[in-house]
């Protein structure tokens, strides 16, 4: 009996252990990381990917992009929606299906909020307010879910220091 206290607190010890090393070294226990990135025009893009592979991409150049890996069996090409979700609130973003290309994971896309090209409202007071929705939920996201149905899939906080400010400007050339 005494043997087995013994045996059960060592476990428990390691147990504690190493959940107090998660906790201090949050990177060690997940497989993906947050990167802000800008092209060669100082275009930024907030990426997640996991393993090597994008899940999430949201930047700017000729458009604001949104690609999302989309959670289920994607198509390779149609009409697609997905929900972004924090736990507080949420937005359903209609799109497409876009294939997947070599380590991009990314099967959903969204143009332009969902704005036309000829929307007058396109990077107007409207497409801001949406904008800044989005990114206000992607901001307060722990975690971020990704779903379609009754599929889904999480992604850590964003753990990059100064990522809005980048991505506000987009449309403001």
């Amino acid at each position: 009996m005494v043997m087995s206290m013994s045996r059960s607190c060592g476990a428990l010890s390691i147990l504690l252990a190493t959940a107090a090393l998660l906790l201090a070294f949050p990177g060690y226990g997940i497989a993906g990381s947050w990167k802000l990135e800008f092209d060669w025009r100082d275009q930024p893009s907030l990426t997640y990917s996991e393993n090597g592979k994008l899940i999430f991409l949201l930047g700017c150049g000729h458009a604001f992009a949104l690609h999302v890996k989309y959670p289920g069996t994607p198509k390779t090409s149609g009409s697609a929606s997905v929900e972004i979700r924090n736990g507080r609130a949420r937005m359903t973003l209609r799109g497409e299906f876009e294939e997947p290309s070599g380590d991009d994971q990314t099967t959903f896309i969204q143009w332009d909020l969902g704005f036309a090209r000829q929307d007058a409202d396109l990077y107007g007071r409207r497409w801001d307010r949406v904008r800044s929705r989005l990114l206000d939920l992607i901001a307060k996201a722990d975690p971020l879910t990704i779903a379609s149905g009754q599929q889904h899939y999480d992604i850590p906080h964003i753990d990059v220091s100064g990522w809005r400010r980048p991505i506000e400007k987009c449309g403001r050339v």
